[in-house]
């Protein structure tokens, strides 16, 4: 079972996401219309992503042949009481990195 949880915007207004039920949250609001509210502003939450990505590209960019392409894919949780974690996927790593070149004169 899921619940939706709000997280306030810092320019006003909110976000309603589906987060799995967590224990110790509590749903406010009317009957069939049950959310809980977040305390923390979803651009802090989105905010985490940003030393994981910077980390990620900065490694990639400092190779001695960087890629001409780099995609980033990870998987994250919302959480009512933690807000943003990164989420662990069905295989052994929960971020998925594909490096592209395309030099002139490579053969693939």
């Amino acid at each position: 079972m899921s619940q939706l949880v709000e997280f306030p915007l810092a320019g006003g207004g909110a976000v309603r996401v589906e987060v799995p039920d967590e224990e110790g949250v509590t749903p406010v609001g009317r009957a069939g219309d049950a959310v809980a509210l977040a305390h923390e502003i979803w651009e802090s939450v989105l905010g985490r992503l940003r030393p994981l990505t910077a980390t990620v590209l900065r490694t990639v960019r400092d190779a001695a042949e960087p890629p001409d392409r780099v995609c980033v894919e990870f998987g994250v949780k919302l959480s009512a009481k933690a807000g943003l974690v990164v989420a662990s996927g069905t295989s052994e790593a929960n971020l998925k990195v594909q490096l592209e070149w395309n030099r002139p004169g490579d053969t693939a």
